[in-house]
């Protein structure tokens, strides 16, 4: 039922203006768990973009001054990423999108129904 309902959530929040594709990764893994995209591409690049957080992980310890990571965002020359972590979630949110298309600003309201499915997804893990 939570695997439903995350499905339906992540294809909602890729219908979100200027956005091209969500993606679930393993953080372990860096495998796709869900994706809203059928194109191989987007998946691949998916997979990649966990390394982006791998390396915030081994580096981590530098930026804590600046406080928790809320979001790794990389801006490329054809269009935006971000790898988000919720919580202690074994999964990342990877957002691919159109360059300055996306209300950064509104997004942590935008994905806190994936949030919440990914800490009850974890908690039923742990049953």
């Amino acid at each position: 039922m939570i695997y439903q309902t995350l499905e339906t959530e992540l294809q909602s929040l890729a219908k979100t203006p200027g956005v091209i594709a969500c993606v679930l990764v393993g953080v372990d893994t860096g495998m796709v768990f869900l994706s809203s995209s059928r194109n191989a591409e987007v998946e691949i690049i998916a997979e990649a973009a966990r390394d982006y957080w791998v390396l915030h992980q081994k580096n981590g310890r530098i930026f804590e001054v600046l406080g928790p990571v809320r979001n790794v965002f990389i801006q490329h020359e054809r269009a935006h990423l971000s790898v988000q972590m919720f919580g202690q979630s074994s999964l990342l949110l990877v957002t691919i999108s159109k360059l300055k298309s996306v209300d950064w600003r509104g997004w942590g309201a935008s994905t806190r129904g994936i949030s919440e499915l990914l800490r009850k997804l974890d908690e039923s893990k742990q049953v």
